[in-house]
């Protein structure tokens, strides 16, 4: 739940910084979806990473145990 409300408060900040630059609703918006986005992309990322390292650790474990 931790990076759903990560990606959440992203793509909010996002969102103000987008009003903020331009003063139009669809800036705002169309921050708040990039910036939620490109946080979901990392996250996911770091994911994969973790799923690729755990993989490789188990394939350790049974190969030499």
């Amino acid at each position: 739940m931790t990076w759903l409300v990560v990606i959440l408060v992203v793509a909010l900040i996002g969102g103000i910084i987008g009003y903020l630059n331009s003063g139009k609703t669809e800036d705002a918006v169309s921050g708040a979806v990039g910036a939620g986005m490109g946080c979901g992309y990392l996250i996911f990322q770091i994911f994969l990473a973790l799923l690729g390292l755990g993989l490789l650790l188990a394939i350790g474990g049974w190969l030499f145990s």
